[in-house]
């Protein structure tokens, strides 16, 4: 069976039925597994409720430097017509859809991927495929594949979700951009305007907060110190825009996200 491809200027996706094979040898693409993060964080909790929020802040750091977080890279809509279509031809629905992609890493040539299945959420959210990261920047990013930590240059058709500061009075002018890895809730700016705060929707890490540097870097943090200074209130916005506004140490923050896909 031939593989059906998608192409573009900068990332080249190949799909086929799980029951694919070239008949030219290829080397192996390099699995991509998503982050267990999540799970892991749940089973610690539940095998160690003692921990106070600071501790469990720090062994989930732990297990995020080995695991990484899963980071939902959205294709652009030419490239998520062309998946649905191929997923629609599938005699089985139920096979899982094989999606390649061919990346170039900052040290190297370009690695070939096996990605996990596309996702695709309700609400005219696109598709994306989950990826573990530990850091995203608008220029390249730092994946966990096999074991390693492989940076890569991020295509031009590869997208992230973003939260922005704005200026208080002037909403139009950014101050600072943060790449984030879900459409999740901010709770928190830190006093240098550097630190996004992400709530986690797991109610078993309900102590915890997600930290996104400006930088984009990311670790765990407590709820505690996500909130410090004041919770933030939302403002009333168009669309699916959505803008929360935290009044702290005398000042105003305001950060604009995306609303979450259901």
């Amino acid at each position: 069976m031939k593989l059906r491809t998608i192409s573009s200027c900068a990332l080249l996706l190949s799909l086929a039925a799980s029951t694919a094979h070239s008949q030219m040898y290829k080397p192996e693409p390099l699995p991509v597994r998503r982050s267990n993060l999540i799970t892991e964080l749940k089973a610690l909790r539940a095998a160690k409720r003692d921990l106070n929020p600071v501790q469990f802040a720090e062994a989930a750091n732990v297990i995020l430097d080995k695991s990484g977080i899963n980071f939902a890279a959205s294709f652009d809509s030419a490239t998520c017509e062309r998946i649905n279509k191929i997923k629609g031809e599938r005699k089985d629905p139920n096979a899982p859809l094989l999606l390649g992609a061919t990346l170039k890493s900052v040290d190297a040539e370009g690695a070939s991927l096996a990605l996990p299945e596309p996702v695709f959420p309700s609400g005219n959210c696109g598709c994306h495929v989950e990826l573990p990261l530990l850091q995203a920047t608008d220029k390249d990013f730092i994946a966990l594949i096999s074991g390693r930590n492989i940076k890569f240059h991020k295509p031009t058709n590869l997208n992230f979700y973003e939260a922005v500061l704005v200026d208080s009075k002037v909403r139009a002018a950014v101050k600072q951009k943060w790449l984030i890895p879900f459409r999740g809730k901010p709770i928190g700016v830190s006093h240098d305007e550097n630190v996004l705060y992400l709530a986690f929707e797991d109610i078993e890490l309900t102590d915890l907060s997600l930290m996104v540097f400006g930088e984009g870097v990311f670790q765990i943090g407590t709820r505690a110190e996500a909130e410090e200074g004041g919770t933030g209130v939302p403002v009333e916005s168009p669309g699916t825009e959505r803008i929360i506004k935290f009044e702290r140490w005398g000042k105003s923050y305001v950060v604009k996200f995306q609303d979450r896909c259901h």
